[in-house]
């Protein structure tokens, strides 16, 4: 019963991460109802984001000169590197606290299962840092899933073969803070016992 333009447009939305048919339709309705300008507007905006946005070509974190603002920060010159899967991670570890390290997006972690191999991921890209920039420890921040556990032994396993002396080490894997025992999640559960530690 849509108009065809009505319909492409909900179409289009509904393929947003977290946006269903009903999401998108409501979306469509509400610019359908806006006036003129928040329309444009919002064009306006998506065709900069489009033309301007890249990829910084050392670190892969978004950028819109030759390199993002991290990696010409003069202050973060630090001998440690935190690997993360995407760059919205960056924001999180970024958000309450300015961390003296680079970092480095991998944009996804290994995942077979959905095509995602080591050419997939700037795997060769983070070898190639390690090796020549002089950093003393590299810094897993990832997931705690299979993917995660999967990206971090195969970097483990790569630095040992080019034989690195770099130390590696990951973000800690347990209870959050605050949390109640019974309520988590089994493999929380099992994380947390397998890395607990002794009370001194």
């Amino acid at each position: 019963m849509l108009p065809k333009a009505l319909r492409s447009l909900v179409s289009e939305l509904s393929k947003l991460p977290g946006v269903g048919e009903r999401t998108a339709l409501r979306y469509t309705l509400h610019l359908l109802r806006s006036k003129n300008k928040q329309v444009e507007d919002l064009i306006r905006s998506l065709e900069e984001v489009n033309a301007a946005i890249g990829t910084c070509p050392s670190c892969f974190f978004w950028t819109e000169e030759a390199r993002c603002p991290i990696c010409e920060d003069n202050g973060r010159v630090s001998t440690k590197l935190c690997v993360v899967r995407d760059a919205p991670d960056v924001l999180a570890l970024e958000k309450f606290k300015k961390h003296p390290w680079k970092y480095h997006v991998l944009q996804g972690l290994l995942s077979p299962l959905s095509g995602r191999g080591p050419k997939q991921i700037r795997l060769d890209e983070l070898m190639k840092r390690l090796s020549t920039e002089g950093y003393q420890e590299c810094i897993l921040a990832f997931d705690a899933t299979l993917e995660g556990d999967a990206t971090a032994l195969y970097i483990r396993q790569q630095m040992s073969e080019l034989q690195m002396n770099v130390k590696i080490s990951r973000t800690a894997l347990g209870l959050p803070a605050g949390s109640s025992v019974e309520y988590l999640d089994p493999s929380t559960l099992e994380h947390a016992l397998n890395h607990r530690f002794e009370l001194s």
